[in-house]
């Protein structure tokens, strides 16, 4: 009986090893091989007490979400954002969809979003810590850069000045 036990937790160990590996190794791929996108950002306090410095990411895709007329009871907890991205991949809420849609070209993404509390979307990267005294450096920071793979899935790859610099 004990056999059977250390056996069956030993298996879920395993298992729970190869899922964190396979969502680690997938964001690695994200990393690597998505798309830039950089998502302006609406002005936050950069600091916590307990946390030590860090940046909550308002994104300005909310805001844009609150002026359009799309009504709330419409946003579904899970979707797509659709973003139209210029240039210099700079992205602007374009619409959204319950399911990942199909685009075409270059100038249009789709960002997985989860839905908390009505108009404010979660795009899976709300936060950005940064070491300690860093924070005036930081609050020059204009914008979110997110590599986006085929599926919407989005990793925070850095923050980004007016510039288009990459703050480090």
């Amino acid at each position: 009986m004990k056999n059977r036990r250390n056996n069956i937790l030993a298996a879920t160990l395993v298992l729970f090893a190869l899922f964190f590996i396979r969502a680690v190794l997938q964001k690695e791929e994200t990393i690597k091989e998505g798309k830039l996108i950089l998502l302006p950002l609406a002005p936050v306090d950069p600091r916590s007490l307990i946390q030590g410095d860090y940046m909550r990411l308002n994104y300005a895709i909310n805001t844009d979400l609150r002026n359009s007329t799309i009504k709330k009871e419409d946003l579904h907890k899970r979707g797509y954002i659709l973003l139209s991205l210029d240039a210099q991949n700079r992205g602007t809420f374009k619409g959204i969809s319950p399911d990942l849609p199909a685009v075409d070209g270059d100038d249009v993404v789709a960002v997985k979003y989860f839905n908390w509390d009505g108009f404010d979307l979660s795009v899976g990267a709300e936060s950005y810590f940064f070491q300690e005294g860093k924070d005036t450096l930081y609050e020059q920071a204009k914008f979110g850069g997110l590599r986006i793979d085929s599926k919407g899935n989005s990793v925070l790859v850095g923050l980004y000045t007016e510039n288009l610099e990459q703050i480090e």
